[in-house]
């Protein structure tokens, strides 16, 4: 088991930038931030994952690990700041592992097991009454459908049930809206979408049709007001964070600017998984200069600029709670 999860570890340490979801934001006062702890791997140019980790920014000293499984991923955090929902790889029997969905205390504590163990569940969200998830699971049509229930583990629905596949949700704060990522049957799945449903699944919506082939639309997620979509755009280094209206209007992309705003070609620096601070006023992402992935502030008046967190923290995945 402990050579099965350091494989895992590295596997995913690898992929910390590029497969990873980002968080979804709530209005509020800004808290602490949630995110998967990165380390450097033994080999070059190689990232460990280690667990859940969270911080208030600007205190320093304020660091705190919650969890050391190098499998946990996908933090969320619900409205009200104080639990954690996440996904994390467990062993059911000897040489078999599933992914189930879990929840946690931002303190720490309360660890609890929220799906069973017969198939694999992940990529949670939270509704904006705190008390139920949206999340992936296995699909009638063969790929990752769309699914939502309560915290208690009642109420289990299929919200999408396709031939695409459907993954990442993000739910708005107002609960009418759930934007995710899509990727249409043969023969255009070499496309991949934003798209947004009505929580019953009906009014299915692409919301980046103007899109590329080569272009991979991932990590959607709601601004506090619920007006506007933060995501990011790969493949690989080269990736930009792009905002569009929910409504999928007005796309537009944040990073990698010149200073009158048209793009710099080739990256410096790759961005992805962004989410929205409870404020509104700016995005927390992940920036890959080739050091590592790094926590960065991103200002939406000003998004040219991306600014440290931390002090250059490694980390993916990462969530602004209120507080």
């Amino acid at each position: 088991m402990a050579a099965v999860l350091a494989l895992l570890a590295i596997v995913l340490g690898a992929a910390v930038f590029f497969s990873e979801r980002a968080g979804a934001a709530w209005p509020g006062r800004p808290g602490s931030i949630v995110y998967i702890a990165v380390e450097r791997g033994d080999h070059r140019y190689t990232y460990e994952t280690h667990g859940l980790r969270v911080f208030r920014p600007g205190v320093p000293g304020s660091g705190v690990q919650l969890t050391i499984d190098p499998t946990d991923s996908d933090p969320q955090v619900s409205p009200d700041g104080r639990t954690i929902v996440f996904s994390r790889t467990i062993e059911v029997s000897e040489g078999n592992f599933v992914t189930s969905i879990f929840a946690i205390g931002i303190d720490g504590s309360g660890l609890r097991q929220l799906t069973g163990n017969e198939a694999s569940y992940d990529e949670p969200a939270f509704y904006p009454s705190g008390k139920s998830i949206a999340f992936v699971g296995p699909g009638a049509g063969g790929g990752p459908d769309l699914y939502s229930m309560r915290l208690d583990g009642s109420g289990l629905r299929h919200l999408t049930s396709t031939r695409a596949e459907e993954r990442a949700p993000a739910v708005s704060p107002t609960g009418r809206q759930i934007a995710f990522e899509c990727v249409p049957p043969a023969p255009r799945s070499a496309h991949q979408y934003i798209c947004s449903i009505r929580p019953d699944g009906s009014h299915r919506l692409n919301l980046t049709p103007g899109l590329g082939e080569n272009d991979e639309a991932k990590d959607p997620d709601f601004s506090p007001s619920g007006r506007l979509i933060a995501f990011s755009v790969h493949p690989g280094t080269a990736a930009d964070i792009y905002t569009v209206r929910a409504d999928g209007t007005r796309m537009r992309v944040l990073t990698n600017r010149g200073p009158h705003g048209g793009r710099t070609y080739p990256h410096a620096v790759g961005y992805a998984l962004p989410t929205f601070s409870p404020a509104g006023g700016s995005l927390v992402a992940v920036a890959r200069p080739g050091t590592g992935p790094h926590l960065v502030r991103i200002r939406l008046r000003d998004p040219r600029h991306p600014r440290p967190i931390g002090e250059g923290l490694l980390g993916s995945s990462p969530i602004w709670a209120t507080g």
